[in-house]
């Protein structure tokens, strides 16, 4: 990895230490010690300038960069190119014949390759004595490991009176002579890690674009305890660019594949370390790196895969610990130090792919296990579930993964599910227990999030089908994997069960619903009409599955049951016999899903479930109410309009997470867990988080889903009200037109219209929807969209059509519907200039934590409260939050028509105000100053008077270092 050469920063207490170190008379020697890329040269040449502004005479000398090489152990020829280098600038009587007299003594020791004679130490001690006749003079040595023996050369400065500041790499192999200086050493300080925010200001800094948030967030993922190491990861910033893997995207320095892992440089000094401890210690880590960590029992096999002796292969361990490589829990585990280095290393490691080489380690284990036991079982099953379908299981084996699964599904849900899922493997797919287990196994992905352990079972239904009972089992598999991957399944037979009608939904087809179009159309086969069922459209193309004609498909009770019951019964194993799979917790779960009982809440049976989570995919809020209440919710409730919140805009991982209950686990990537982001950074005011989930979704390698679509919406608002309207326009464009996002989509039309300036225009538009969206039955968050265009109508003085759109909102059913109610609420406020109801209304807003509804809100009351100053202090601190230019415009408006004082951001006196941190983000977008005026609606004069202020603030002296000065975090902000 090639030095970085960076600016010092985080590192004042370091410089404060040096200083007090080289401030008294007489000659010092300090070393700074540290891991490679650390840092040391930046901090060195920072030393330098501050030695050099007191008036000392520095004297740099490089080690390891001459062409010496291994012939100048003393750094001799270093030395004396470094005197002639500045022979100008030190102007010493004598120095001419000094400096002769090393460099031939230099000479001598090149042909003789002697050792240190005391001519040597004469000459190099006449030689300092010269240079720092007149003033002192700083020695400053860098990389001093790299020759044998430093010690000799800077001791005699130091004799000399010379400060001598030199550095070395902490870990690098420490001979004599390094020792030696050490020990001599007057005080050796150690260089630590840099602070996350100063390293990842560093990142910002050095990327010349504007930096999307998810590439900080894989860094500080992919680096862990290494990010703090200002080279690594400038070094990984700039690895990343010369793949292709940092493309520039609306604006930002955006990862082009999110999912795909962050590696280290492959000439990271961890790296080169490894590979100079030999072939052996080369192959240990890539094997460490692709299974993923390494377990001491699995050491034996393990040597013997790589054909290698397993003392040599535990000492090999034992080296890359002590060189930083590896390390080990407390547990015994071995594991790379951080996932980046992990990616890199299994990318070298190109013998085997890490399934294989789990596989291999399975057969292994298992044959020692069959031939005297002894093996761990854990280890036994971990390997065995990793290894793929290539590893033999037999009965006894499919025993142990089902016992032990069964027992680990309360502590470690995790390790159950990959063992369910390789037992699954051996289970006949047409046999009951096969049933079974894919019912535990669903409900563990639940918890666990391992959606991507439902491709094999998916797989093997294509190939051999399954039983009938295990159809909807089956179709809900390839539902969740779509779901939360954004990937339609690659067989036939899987996309069919997706083109399937949901139950009682009508003709809607989960495919048309997410992906916007069947995967595998065949009419003939699947009429587009309510009598398909479950059941018949899981009898695709190779299925073999014999249906019986009009059969009722099974409900999400069934399944539960189904799974409850295996923990307390015994497993048909593939020859027949039987094993107990346990109780205990596992009772406890049976015993729940025979009784009705909801796993997850203890409330809501799974028919409950599974009518809810259709009604909601399907946006039907009458369907979703009358569920919830035949299944014991309380209505309204705050639940409820959650649920219905999270139906209008999609937001699919907090539908199943209210609808399945506690057992679900929100994704953190993947479709689902991205567009999560989105919506909750829209709602909590985040806009920089959602924006940035929203490129995610952009640039991940799914397909145009429903999430994808609707991200595109909430995008289209936030730019709007930051007052980029090409880029909402482009966001509205590429946003599909899809019933089942028609609310959504005339909501960010409206507001769009709005933020350019045309109030009218936005009323016209909703005044001429909601009628057609109601009649269309399309009413999940109407009352929302209606209640967005009525703020905009009062904010533009149309009374009339404030009016018309309060008559709308009362034609929608309140009685249990909290948001309809808030909407009515706002409505009557605003349209009969009532602040109390207004109040209540925000209140209720506010309650359910949507602060850009909030913001509108607060705006539009003060247009008629009695005091509007607490009104618009609210608007403008959440406009301010958001990044809202065009809001702030409105805040201002309804200031001076108000006559009050205008609001300011709380927060440092010196922070940034919301505009002219814009003006600086475009600066670094390349904007000019009448480009800059356009886009946020300001004349080109206001903008040259908010630089002329910024340079007075600043300091900064030209608009390049104004942006510069932003991206490395030296100007204060406010949040955004």
């Amino acid at each position: 990895m090639a030095r970085t050469r960076a600016a010092v920063r985080g590192r004042d207490q370091e410089l404060t230490a040096l200083r007090t170190a080289l401030a008294p008379d007489g000659g010092r020697l300090i070393v700074l010690t540290g891991p490679a890329g650390i840092g040391r040269t930046a901090l060195l040449d920072r030393v330098a300038r501050l030695l050099a502004a007191d008036g000392a005479r520095v004297l740099p000398l490089r080690l390891g960069t001459g062409p010496d090489g291994g012939g100048d152990p003393y750094a001799l020829a270093a030395l004396v190119r470094a005197v002639r280098e500045r022979f100008e600038q030190l102007q010493e009587s004598g120095l001419s014949e000094a400096l002769s007299a090393v460099a031939q003594l230099r000479d001598a020791r090149g042909r003789e390759r002697g050792g240190w004679t005391p001519a040597v130490v004469a000459a190099l001690d006449g030689l300092f004595e010269t240079v720092g006749r007149r003033e002192r003079v700083a020695l400053l040595v860098d990389d001093a490991h790299a020759v044998a023996e430093p010690a000799p050369v800077l001791s005699a400065a130091r004799r000399a009176g010379c400060l001598v500041v030199a550095t070395c790499e902490e870990g690098a192999e420490r001979g004599p002579g390094l020792a030696e200086l050490l020990t001599d050493a007057d005080r050796v300080m150690t260089i630590g890690p840099l602070a996350d925010d100063v390293a990842l200001s560093l990142v910002r800094r050095a990327a010349g674009a504007r930096l999307d948030e998810s590439v900080v967030t894989a860094l500080r993922t992919a680096l862990g305890p290494l990010l703090g190491n200002p080279g690594t990861v400038l070094g990984t910033l700039d690895a990343l660019r010369r793949s292709g893997r940092l493309v520039t995207f609306e604006g930002r320095l955006c990862l082009s594949d999110p999912a795909e892992p962050v590696a280290l440089p492959a000439d990271h000094p961890l790296l080169r370390r490894a590979s100079a401890l030999g072939g052996t210690a080369v192959r240990l880590l890539g094997a460490v790196a692709l299974l993923d960590g390494l377990d001491l029992d699995a050491l034996p096999p393990l040597a013997d895969i790589l054909e290698a002796d397993p003392v040599d292969c535990g000492r090999g361990l034992d080296l890359l610990i002590e060189a930083g490589v590896l390390t080990a829990g407390p547990d015994g585990r071995i594991s790379c130090r951080c996932p980046a280095l992990a990616a890199t290393a299994a990318g070298r490691f190109r013998a085997r792919r890490g399934t294989a080489l789990h596989a291999a380690l399975a057969e292994r284990l298992l044959a020692g296990h069959r031939r005297s036991g002894g093996v761990d079982p854990v280890v036994l099953a971990d390997h065995v579930a990793r290894g793929g379908a290539t590893v033999t299981l037999d009965d006894d084996t499919v025993r142990l993964l089902l016992t032990m699964g069964a027992a680990a599904e309360q502590e470690e849900p995790e390790r159950a599910t990959l063992w369910y899922s390789a037992a699954l493997r051996r289970l006949p797919p047409t046999g009951p227990e096969h049933a079974r287990t894919l019912c535990r196994l669903l409900l563990l992905v639940v918890r666990t999030g391992r959606y991507e352990l439902l491709r094999e079972p998916l797989t093997r239904y294509a190939e051999h089908g399954c039983a009938e009972e295990s159809v909807d089992e089956i179709r809900l598999a390839a539902i969740l994997l779509a779901l939360h991957s954004g990937v339609p399944p690659a067989e036939r037979a899987v996309r069919e069960l997706l083109d399937a009608p949901f139950p009682g939904r009508g003709p809607t087809a989960f495919s048309e619903w997410w992906f916007d179009r069947r995967l595998a159309p065949d009419p003939r086969r699947h009429p587009a009409t309510d009598g398909d069922t479950l059941a018949g459209a899981g009898a695709g193309a190779g299925a073999g599955v014999d249906t019986q004609a009009g059969a009722e498909p099974r409900r999400w009770a069934e399944v539960t049951a189904e799974a409850g019951a295996l923990t307390g019964g015994e497993v048909e194993t593939p020859a027949g016999g039987k094993a107990s799979v346990g109780g205990g917790a596992g009772d406890r779960a049976g015993a729940g899903a025979r009784d009705g009982t909801a796993a997850g809440d203890g409330t809501r049976g799974g028919a409950g479930r599974s009518d809810l989570l259709s009604a909601a995919l399907c946006g039907d809020v009458a369907a979703c109410e009358r569920v919830w209440r035949s299944s014991g919710g309380a209505a309204p409730s705050p639940e409820l309009d959650r649920l219905r919140q999270a139906a209008l805009v999609a937001d699919m991982a907090d539908v199943a997470r209210l609808v399945i209950g506690a057992d679900y686990r929100v994704p953190e990537t993947g479709v689902l867990g991205a567009y999560h982001r989105v919506v909750r950074g829209y709602a909590d005011a985040d806009w920089t988080r959602a924006m940035s989930a929203v490129r995610e979704l952009e640039l991940s390698p799914a397909e145009d889903t429903l999430a994808r679509h609707a991200a595109r919406l909430l995008a289209v608002d936030m730019c709007a009200a930051r007052g980029e309207f090409g880029q909402a326009a482009r966001w509205l464009t590429a946003a599909t037109r899809a019933p089942r996002l028609a609310v959504l989509r005339t909501w960010a039309r409206v507001g769009l219209a709005a933020r350019k300036g045309d109030d009218g225009q936005a009323v016209r538009v909703a005044l001429l929807a909601g009628p057609r969206l109601r009649r269309a039955g399309l009413r999940t968050g109407l009352s929302i969209l209606l209640s967005r265009a009525l703020r905009i109508a009062v904010l533009g003085d149309d009374h009339e059509g404030a009016a018309e759109l309060l008559a709308e909102i009362e034609l929608l059913p309140h009685e249990h519907h909290v948001d309809a109610q808030e909407s009515l609420l706002l409505a009557r406020g605003l349209v009969h200039r009532d602040p109390e109801c207004a109040r209540e209304a925000t209140d209720l807003i506010r309650e359910r934590g949507d602060l850009p509804a909030l913001m509108e809100s607060c705006l539009a009351v003060a247009r008629f409260a009695p005091d509007p100053r607490p009104w618009l202090r609210e608007a403008h601190a959440l406009a301010t939050r958001c990044g809202a230019a065009a809001l702030l415009e409105r805040v201002r408006e309804v200031t001076r028509e108000r006559g009050v004082p205008a609001p300011r951001a709380r927060g440092r006196r010196d922070a940034l105000a919301v505009t002219e941190q814009r003006i600086i983000e475009l600066i670094g977008e390349g904007l000019t100053n009448r480009q800059i005026a356009l886009r946020l609606r300001l004349s080109e004069k206001t903008v040259e008077n908010y630089l002329t202020r910024l340079f007075a603030r600043t300091g900064c002296r030209s608009r390049v270092e104004l942006a510069a000065a932003s991206l490395t975090g030296r100007l204060a902000r406010t949040p955004t």
